[in-house]
């Protein structure tokens, strides 16, 4: 295609950029108005509202029927979002470091890259710069596809009286880097997580069979390992190999292309209905045959669906189990609420956990 024919269609995109840009400052101007309004009515309420931004990422999935897929798109007005709220407040999210894992990468999925992160050490840091209000937010990991639930986080939801707020869902894909680009038959060693070693278990196997592997406290930490290492290799998130430039040697070498995690957004605030949300529970019952069928009973009579059910033994009651569970509908809902009020009529300890929209 020639020059004369490729000049007209970079006009128009040109052209298209200025309207993009002419329209984001219009939804930042409006932005900033309801800013003002909300601070005459309530000066501490934050600007944040998970539930109405949920919405209209799902409204604008609805209509999307161009060549941009649904996904990007909301990443695209995540952004703008993000972006737009920033003007009136900056929302600070604590989550577990350091910056350059996929912790990172669902906060930058979640909440836009126009917020303050505050990589912690610990699962049970984040519950505490929350609690503490230091953290807006918290950020961590619960569960896993293929390495299953996160006891730390779990234990923490028991032990703090924080909520769930929303929820995130992060596709795990490892990249194979290192500081500087050689023949991998020249590998002396890989570093990286243990998870994410195991993750990768069979490529290595295939690929390099005879190579030292070496276990990090996290892939950022990898990461840094091979900045001072000669022929060392490092399996990572794709925000570590740009955060550190790294070589890329390969793309994602997962053993299983289905791999994510899911990451729960920890907050002090209520999150409104919305048109598909999940509502997550504690329920605690003694010791006994035929406890968790009693349990079930309440969502199965109203047709509930329950998506997710954790059991393990009380830390804080002898002869009583602690049942985490996850359902369909928001807690305001009157079968969610039947079924809750039915909970307790036989002798069960509930705790609302929280509802929140559901991104599953």
């Amino acid at each position: 295609m020639s020059k004369d024919k490729l000049q007209p269609i970079r006009d128009k995109i040109d052209a298209i950029d200025l309207k993009l840009l002419s329209l984001i400052q219009k939804r930042g101007n409006l932005a900033h108005k309801v800013g003002e309004i909300k601070g005459l009515l309530d000066k501490n309420a934050s600007l944040y509202r998970p539930d109405r931004e949920a919405e209209i990422l799902r409204n604008l999935a609805k209509l999307n029927n161009g060549v941009i897929s649904d996904k990007k798109v909301r990443s695209i007005f995540k952004e703008v979002i993000s972006a737009c709220l920033s003007l009136e407040e900056e929302l600070t999210i604590a989550y577990l470091g350091p910056r350059g894992t996929h912790s990172e990468a669902a906060l930058v999925q979640h909440f836009g890259s126009s917020v303050k992160d505050d990589p912690r050490t610990s699962i049970e840091d984040v519950f505490h710069q929350v609690s503490a209000g230091a953290a807006n937010f918290g950020l961590v990991p619960v569960e896993n596809s293929s390495e299953g639930v996160v006891n730390s986080t779990l234990n923490c939801l028991t032990d703090k009286n924080l909520k769930i707020c929303g929820e995130t869902y992060l596709s795990i894909h490892h990249q194979l880097g290192s500081a500087k680009k050689f023949n991998l038959s020249d590998a002396k060693i890989v570093a990286s997580h243990p998870q994410a070693l195991g993750q990768c278990s069979k490529w290595l196997d295939a690929n390099l069979p005879n190579v030292q592997r070496k276990l990090t406290s996290s892939t950022a930490e990898a990461a840094k390992f091979v900045k001072t290492e000669k022929n060392a290799l490092c399996i990572v998130s794709s925000i570590a190999i740009s955060r550190y430039n790294l070589y890329h040697h390969h793309k994602d070498i997962e053993d299983f292309t289905e791999n994510r995690t899911r990451f729960l957004i920890i907050g002090n605030i209520d999150i409104d209905r919305t048109s598909k949300d999940k509502t997550s529970f504690l329920i605690q019952t003694a010791n006994r045959p035929g406890a968790l069928i009693e349990l079930l009973k309440p969502f199965q009579k109203r047709k509930i669906n329950l998506s997710r059910i954790e059991t393990r033994p009380s830390r804080s009651l002898a002869d009583t189990h602690n049942f985490f569970i996850d359902s369909d509908g928001h807690q305001k809902d009157p079968k969610l609420k039947q079924a809750i009020a039915e909970l307790k009529s036989i002798g069960s300890m509930v705790r609302i956990l929280g509802s929140y929209p559901s991104e599953s």
